[in-house]
């Protein structure tokens, strides 16, 4: 019943680590050796893009290494009448290395927007998942069910995880206990035809998460199996020990959030679990002041520092502690920085950078960041879209944090929820900012920021809304500024109706919202992105242009940060004041009763001034 395929890899016998599997079992659709070499009836059609194959070493128990989409074992396609559909039974052996939001070990699925089929064994952030679709959980187009562990597995230790499905009952299991059941799927298995079997990976047609990690031993049976037990004795115990091959290092180098007169936080995040010592020291001082993470066994870490002086210039690094590697203890040194305290007098100067929608592009977010820390900004405000899928960590740490270095190292970055962050727990762990971190405000000297979140609900009796109104009347503040991502107008082209053949709402309508707010509490300038270009409207008051000293709001879109760029109505609108089709940032310097700002391009150009005084 077995087809053997060696996927073009030219494994060999000396390649195996340990004994190899009992012979196949009748049910047995698929299994993979300790080696990485496939059997079963899904076998033939599985390829992987690469030729290396790398093991660990057998102390450690072995298995196959994933380090990347290459790594992936993926269907050419054809296997639709093959794949489980009245029960599935699933074991393996595995390690994860990093934590991923949507993490794949073996799996048949199609997720997108509200079209939901197959089926995938994996993991999140920190807990091993079942995510199945079936017919009695099919709202028309297919959804899944997702079983989550209640316990957390741990850094590059092999587990034993299984998940069975017998037609009724949904149950996950890891080393032996059972960490997640549930009785809502019920009959076969849903799927759409467009679902490729994958090892290695959480793959659908559009999206790709590669598995980082070791994958041991695995096996799919589509009958009844003796579960949780039976693949214990069928693949034996997982190792317990612990072992990675990758080097201690920086996932994410040192940066900066949530300034203040006294305080600001440093996050950094490490390949290994570490613990996070600070030092730091005010320039006029030679003596380090050392603080800890507290967190010795994880890989991402804030520090929060307090006690500082207002206005002050302040040394800092980070270094790492990371476990030990038999009698070694690694110590990872990260760079010497400084930063400056919010100033705590009205009439101080600074200066700030706003940028938006830096997204997927990478190199133009970086041209646009160093320009901005050129002018070597107090701090960073960012309009949302820092990301171009919020919860693709490798958005994070390969585009957005190294794009942004070495601006958000001494400058701390002040950002609001765009929409492609889609709330993703990512988002919450990378910054640290005031509670609920949703929306918050920050006084910073003189001035004031309302950061709202213009993805949830603005209406009349939402809680965000009662939060603005409130925090609105109570500040004392000079200047003040409203920032979040959906612009309340704007002369965008199509984003709000196409306007080359109908008309167009000009602007977000659940955000609109806050425009009486912000009229009745004197916002100076209200500054967001989404629309990929910049646009600087005439003062707004009552749905007619103002001047600024008679109350009128200048709502300036600033979404120039690396997005693909768009483009205008060919009309100009009641409100249209100076546009610009470009990537950007702005420079922004207050002292006292005097505002200036530069709109700069991303080869340095200014091609925006505005002067205001305050009210």
């Amino acid at each position: 019943m077995s087809q053997r395929t060696r996927l073009a890899l030219a494994f060999t016998a000396t390649l195996a680590l340990g004994a190899a599997l009992p012979p196949v079992f009748r049910g047995s659709v698929l299994r993979m050796q300790r080696s990485g070499e496939m059997e079963g009836t899904l076998s033939g059609p599985l390829r992987r893009a690469s030729a290396d194959v790398a093991l660990a070493p057998a102390a450690v128990g072995g298995g196959l290494i994933f380090n990347g989409a290459d790594d992936a074992f993926i269907s050419l396609g054809g296997q639709q009448g093959q794949l489980p559909r009245e029960e599935l039974h699933v074991g393996a052996l595995v390690s994860v290395e990093t934590p991923r939001r949507w993490g794949g070990i073996v799996g048949a699925v199609e997720d997108n927007a509200e079209a939901e089929t197959g089926w995938v064994l994996g993991y999140d952030d920190s807990a091993f998942t079942l995510m199945i679709s079936t017919e009695a959980t099919d709202d028309g187009d297919g959804k899944l069910i997702t079983l989550r562990a209640d316990q957390p597995y741990e850094f590059g230790r092999l587990h034993l995880v299984t998940a069975s499905y017998d037609g009724e009952r949904a149950e996950l299991t890891m080393d032996g206990v059972v960490v997640a059941s549930s009785d809502a799927p019920g009959g076969p298995i849903l799927y759409s035809g467009e679902e490729r079997l994958t090892v290695g990976a959480y793959r659908d047609v559009n999206e790709m998460f590669p598995h980082d990690g070791r994958i041991a031993a695995l096996e799919i049976f589509d009958t009844p199996f003796g579960g949780k037990l039976a693949f214990r004795k069928r693949f034996g115990a997982a190792n317990p020990t612990p072992w990675t091959d990758a080097t201690f290092d920086w996932r994410v180098q040192p940066y900066l959030t949530w300034p203040s007169t006294d305080a600001v936080s440093i996050l950094g995040e490490s390949t290994w679990p570490s613990e996070a010592v600070v030092l730091f020291r005010p320039e006029s001082q030679a003596g380090w002041t050392e603080v800890t993470s507290g967190t010795p066994g994880s890989r991402l870490h804030e520090v929060r520092l307090e006690g500082l002086e207002a206005d002050t210039k302040y040394f800092y690094q980070m270094n790492l502690i990371g476990a030990a590697k038999g009698d070694a203890v690694p110590v990872l040194e990260g760079p010497l920085r400084s930063f400056r305290t919010a100033p705590d007098s009205d009439e101080s100067a600074f200066t700030f950078t706003v940028i938006g929608d830096t997204q997927t592009n990478g190199a133009v977010a970086k041209r646009v960041s160093d320009l901005a820390f050129e002018q070597r900004p107090n701090f960073v405000v960012h309009c949302g879209d820092l990301v171009d899928t919020g919860g693709n960590k490798t958005d994070w740490t390969e585009t957005f944090f190294p794009s942004m270095r070495p601006l958000i190292e001494h400058a701390p970055l002040v950002p609001v929820l765009g929409n492609h962050e889609q709330d993703a727990r990512l988002y919450y762990d990378y910054m640290s900012l005031p509670a609920p971190e949703r929306w918050y405000s920050l006084r910073y000297g003189a001035a004031e920021f309302f950061m709202i979140d213009g993805n949830r609900s603005l209406g009349q009796q939402s809680e965000q809304l009662a939060w603005l109104e409130g925090a609105l009347a109570a500040s004392k503040a000079k200047w003040r500024f409203a920032v979040l991502h959906q612009p309340p107008y704007t002369s965008d082209s199509n984003d709000y109706g196409d306007t080359t053949k109908t008309s167009s709402t000009r602007g977000d309508m659940n955000v609109r919202n806050i425009v009486r707010l912000l009229e009745e509490h004197g916002v100076d300038i209200c500054f967001s992105g989404h629309v990929h270009d910049y646009e600087r409207t005439f003062p707004i008051k009552d749905g007619a242009v103002r001047p600024h000293q008679d109350g009128g709001v200048l709502y300036i879109t600033a979404a120039g940060g690396g997005g693909s760029l768009e483009d205008f109505d060919g009309t100009n609108t009641w409100f249209g004041n100076r546009k610009a089709r470009r990537h950007h940032h702005l420079h922004v310097a207050i002292l006292g009763d005097d505002l200036e700002l530069q709109a700069m391009d991303e080869d340095g150009r200014v091609f925006d001034t505005l002067r205001l005084r305050a009210r």
